[in-house]
């Protein structure tokens, strides 16, 4: 059974992404885990309160996906992203079994849902995509991934409890935000860098796209993964200068960075400011 090293389970993906968690200074230290049982942490009583339940994982893969999520500091990070944007509704997060569609937001219940199994798709993949990193940086592009997907999930979230408006794709909406959260922390071009990749790598199931790729709610996933490096390349002047020596982006997209990731952060900031107590600070970290 394939097992998570020690160096890896905590410390690489925790570490990590707990700085998401930086909005308020909420920590992100180690619950106690259970493989046995389902386990339900925290309380969902009143505004900005989260709730993560955990389904007691099935098999090896569920297994896996379980540890990388607890490991991720996924109740810390949702807890905290709760807290300061004061949802005014309970927010519920779920770990279940398998991979179904993927991680969703459903306004029912405001909920969000990840598979176990998708989180360990992502540490294969990773693992795949990058044979010679340590398991330390492995984790950290695992937990920068996951802790994306959880913040990407959590903007549905805001769009639902505070009924912002959408202009264009929901989710492309969706990725701005969770791009501007990731760019907030230390490290964040980083780790926007390793989700970007991570949906450059996922593409390889949309070649050749096909209707339903062009049809679907969300972008592909090429064009989802030059988005996000997009943004994390305008956020600074020393992760411009990075992203163009990556020459991956087109030079004319590559100038137009700096302006959209202006832009993004300007309309965050002006649509959440009405629902809020307090200043959102989203300056890229340096």
């Amino acid at each position: 059974m394939r097992s998570l090293p020690m160096r890896l389970r905590f410390v690489g993906v925790c570490s990590a992404l707990a700085g998401l968690a930086i909005l308020l200074g909420a920590g992100c230290g180690e619950s106690s885990s259970s493989s046995s049982t389902t386990t339900d942490e925290g309380a969902a009583a009143g505004s900005g309160r989260t709730r993560v339940v955990w389904q007691e994982p099935a098999g090896e893969e569920d297994a896996l996906g379980y540890e990388l999520l607890r490991a991720s500091g996924t109740k810390e990070v949702a807890g905290a992203l709760a807290k300061s944007f004061e949802l005014p509704h309970p927010l519920l997060v779920r770990g279940v079994n398998g991979i179904g569609g993927g991680p969703f937001y459903n306004p029912e219940d405001n909920s969000i849902t990840l598979p176990y199994g998708f989180a360990s798709l992502v540490f294969e993949l990773e693992s795949k995509s990058n044979p010679e990193i340590s398991p330390h940086e492995l984790g950290e592009q695992a937990g920068a991934v996951n802790n994306f997907i959880l913040a990407h999930e959590f903007a549905h979230a805001l769009i639902a409890n505070f009924e912002l408006p959408v202009l264009g794709k929901e989710e492309d909406a969706a990725d701005s935000i969770s791009t501007a959260l990731l760019l907030h922390v230390q490290g964040g071009a980083g780790y926007a860098a390793d989700a970007a990749a991570f949906w450059a790598e996922f593409s390889s199931r949309q070649e050749p796209p096909v209707l339903a790729d062009y049809a679907d709610a969300h972008s592909l996933d090429l064009q989802r993964a030059f988005d996000v490096l997009c943004w994390a390349a305008g956020s600074s002047k020393r992760s411009f200068e990075e992203v163009a020596e990556l020459e991956v982006l087109p030079e004319s997209r590559l100038e137009s960075c700096p302006s959209e990731y202006a832009q993004l952060v300007s309309s965050i900031k002006a649509e959440l400011k009405p629902h809020l107590n307090h200043a959102i600070d989203l300056s890229p970290s340096q």
